[in-house]
């Protein structure tokens, strides 16, 4: 009897243990985010990213899709859930407890949807309807990057998202470079970036597809990546994340669409292109979850 009690208590004081070693933000604010609106973008009032140092996290205009994806640690294509969470975005602004380092936030994450949303999940692998980007017949035109390998980051503080500027320029920031977006025509986009690896420009373009986008070219390093999305595929993209973009009037004799400017049009010009294919991928998947948080 008493070997028994021995592995009893043994059992939960490892469950106890490993509860309180589960890290958790030593406080958090999370608020509904201000809707965003033409006017905010025009204002140039529009930010969208994380900044993350030693003692603080900060999140502005984070979706929840947005918000599963940075705590697990998955793309786009991993996360199944309501609708809603693609529109619902949120500020969040979180204290690192004393001795936490980078690698925990996403875990701290986790915590906070279990807590403040209710989130329940389950993980499954499912076969996807996916695009592989592979070089065209007669191979890519890339130009390699010219940019240095930068330093590592080490313990300083990371950063990266999305601002817009009143006249629509974007910059995004982050893992894969800084990428430059500027408007033209009929609400088509001009991206440029000066160091950016396949896997990345994989991930970058999928937001414009309908299906995500797997790099299967083969190619390593960076290369100098310059490429046009059609106003078209940018409102269908808008659309798909909850962001209200209008129809854009284009200026009297100018194309709506001016031809060959397309994501398509672009791949052909660097050498690449799109298959349709089949692919398995671990899914998170969302089984319960609240829109409004509980209070802070």
């Amino acid at each position: 009897m008493g070997g028994m009690f021995t592995r009893c208590w043994g059992a939960i004081a490892l469950a106890c243990a490993a509860y309180a070693q589960t890290p958790a933000f030593e406080v958090a604010s999370v608020k509904p985010s201000e809707p965003i609106t033409p006017e905010m973008v025009q204002s140039g009032r529009l930010h969208i990213g994380v900044s993350i140092d030693a003692q603080n996290v900060q999140m502005h205009q984070y979706s929840m899709f947005d918000l599963i994806r940075l705590a697990y640690q998955v793309k786009a294509h991993q996360v199944a859930g309501p609708d809603w969470m693609l529109t619902a975005r949120y500020d969040i602004q979180a204290k690192l407890p004393e001795g936490a380092t980078r690698g925990q936030v996403p875990a701290m994450l986790q915590a906070l949807l279990a807590e403040r949303f209710a989130m329940k999940m389950h993980r499954e692998t499912r076969d996807l309807n996916v695009y592989a980007l592979v070089a065209a017949k007669g191979g890519t035109h890339l130009k390699p990057s010219e940019m240095p390998e930068a330093a590592p980051v080490g313990g300083g503080p990371i950063r990266g998202g999305v601002s817009v500027d009143g006249n629509g320029r974007q910059v995004s920031s982050g893992s894969s470079g800084d990428s430059r977006v500027t408007p033209g025509a009929g609400g088509n986009l001009h991206v440029e970036n000066k160091k950016m690896t396949m896997a990345a420009f994989a991930d970058f373009v999928t937001r414009y597809c309908d299906r995500p986008v797997f790099d299967m070219t083969g190619l390593n390093g960076a290369y100098q990546m310059e490429f046009d999305v059609s106003g078209e595929e940018v409102r269908a993209a808008a659309q798909a994340h909850g962001v209200a973009v209008g129809p854009q009037r284009a200026e009297a004799g100018e194309a709506s669409e001016p031809a060959g400017v397309s994501l398509a049009g672009s791949l052909r010009q660097l050498g690449l292109r799109l298959e349709a294919r089949k692919a398995p991928a671990e899914v998170i998947v969302v089984d319960e979850i609240r829109r409004v948080p509980t209070e802070n």
